[in-house]
């Protein structure tokens, strides 16, 4: 019963461009439930000093911030423990480790009630552990004692492949083959690698300018507090950061220290204007978008925009999926932001199953596959709406009914999408107990046939582009790029972006 957010800022090392868990795109988390997790207790308002709002059996409740756990400073590895600062609390925590249920610094220590290192040693007949040992054969109290080098926390560890309690430590996917571009994911027929560019750490959610020349633009963020700016990537594939902000993401009202801020997913451009937008605690998500127009980058334009999830491109407008765009407030539904005269209407209305807001992704030819969470499936859907469809709406300002588009057949939930061609492709997978997190599944395409002068779609059957064959290697994000698509992906040997293209016989 959640979506998830793609390309949320603050930066590739925290979860930008990292698919992070949201409570149903935005709005509420459903079947009587206050939180799904953390995120949805946002709206609690700003705990004190050292507290903070933890999801515990789908209420929000304060609780203190989380202590640090073995393997930091207040760790197994003190003055008075069996460890040094690589201490029986690293991969494999001491609870699971040398000793008892308490860490291997505790007052029943990797020994006796006695110290390891003391006269009652670690190696003593009541031993730090078995033949599995938090030490070595030689165990952990031996002549050179617990806290030397032939100790709990050396290179020999006790979370190591010889540790307590685990299964020899060993990591399928530091034996796994890496193709160099795609890690372990397996590109499938009628698809190619093209170029391949590094990420810049700082990096959040991207957009690409339409070409030929693609310009990358992300927003780099320094927490919830911010500051949140619009930066230059440079030009595919030369990608790297810009030295300069563009501009403020955040509306002068919604700036200062104090002000916590949830950067949306999302990044779009029409090759002279580029869209961002962001959301706040409280009711129905208040939140803004920013336009920075490249022709006049002094008077960036702000428009409020409840719940706004995501957003596409269309001839004269950007969509935004949301809950209420300007003085346009009419529940959770699909808006448009004209960009010759920045006025907003409502161009799309959702069905009533909608438990909340969901992915854009416009393709080539001018469909908008438009989406939403559904109560009824607990999966996000996706509706294909044609370009003649949403012109109509844009001139009359009468909006079409999402639900009469037909439907992509994705056959199991989705947490990204993106415009890829004359079609879309999405990011497949589930949510998975116990703890249900996303697990990918692969990297589908959808085409998109358009006729009757724009009003009618067919959708093409399912084409796997890039297959998981195991958890090894992820992806972290999707944006067009042309007619191609631009795929994050993130492994042992760094964040990358990936041009994955058509092959020719298949276009």
């Amino acid at each position: 019963m959640k979506t998830e957010r793609m390309m949320t800022g603050r930066g590739l090392q925290g979860f930008a461009w990292v698919l992070t868990t949201l409570a149903m795109a935005l709005t509420s988390t459903g079947c009587g439930d206050e939180c799904v997790d953390d995120f949805d207790c946002r709206d609690q308002g700003t705990p004190a000093e050292g507290q903070r709002y933890a999801c515990v059996e789908n209420r929000c409740e304060l609780t203190s911030n989380p202590v640090p756990d073995a393997g930091t400073g207040t760790d197994a590895g003190t003055s008075t423990d069996a460890g040094t600062t690589t201490d029986a609390g690293s991969t494999v925590d001491a609870g699971t480790d040398a000793g008892t249920g308490g860490d291997a610094g505790t007052t029943t220590d990797a020994g006796t009630s006695t110290d390891a290192g003391t006269t009652t040693d670690a190696g003593t007949t009541t031993d730090a552990g078995t033949g599995t040992d938090a030490g070595t054969t030689t165990d952990a109290g031996t002549g050179t004692d617990a806290g030397t080098q032939t100790d709990a926390g050396t290179d020999t560890d006790a979370g190591t492949e010889s540790d307590a309690g685990s299964d020899a430590g060993t990591d399928p996917c530091e034996s796994a083959t890496y193709d160099p571009k795609l890690g372990t994911l397996q590109l499938q027929a009628g698809f190619v690698a093209g170029e391949s560019a590094p990420i810049p750490v700082a990096a959040g959610p991207l957009g690409v300018t339409p070409g030929p020349t693609y310009s990358l633009y992300t927003v780099v963020s320094e927490g919830y507090t911010g500051p949140h700016a619009l930066y230059s990537l440079g030009t595919w594939p030369q990608v790297s950061l810009g030295a300069t902000p563009l501009f403020d993401v955040a509306a002068p009202a919604d700036r200062g220290p104090s002000a916590a801020l949830f950067l949306s997913p999302f990044v779009e451009t029409d090759g002279q204007r580029v869209l961002t937008g962001y959301t706040k605690s409280g009711g129905g998500f208040p939140g803004s978008v920013g336009v920075y127009d490249s022709a006049a980058p002094s008077a960036p334009t702000y428009v409020s925009a409840s719940s706004n999830f995501s957003a596409g491109v269309v001839p004269g407008a950007f969509l935004v999926n949301g809950g209420g765009l300007g003085t346009v407030s009419a529940g959770l539904g699909i808006y448009a932001l004209k960009t010759d005269t920045f006025t907003a209407l409502k161009v799309g209305t959702l069905p009533p199953e909608t438990g909340g807001s969901g992915f854009t992704a416009v393709s080539t030819n001018g469909v908008a596959m438009l989406g939403y969470f559904s109560d009824d499936t607990f999966l996000n859907e996706g509706r294909a709406v044609g370009p003649a469809t949403i012109a109509r709406a844009l001139t009359s300002g009468t909006p079409f009914d999402v639900a009469a588009a037909p439907a992509l057949d994705v056959g199991s939930n989705f947490v990204a999408a993106s415009g890829h061609g004359e079609g879309v492709s999405v990011l497949r997978g589930d949510y998975v107990p116990p703890d249900y997190n996303f697990a990918a599944t692969d990297i589908s395409r959808f085409a998109f046939t358009v006729t009757d002068a724009g009003a009618t779609v067919t959708i093409g059957a399912r084409q796997p582009v890039l297959v998981y064959v195991d958890q090894c290697t992820s992806v972290t994000g999707l944006t067009s790029l042309g007619t191609d698509l631009l795929v994050g992906v993130d492994d042992k040997n760094g964040t990358r972006l990936v041009r994955i293209q058509q092959a020719p016989q298949a276009r």
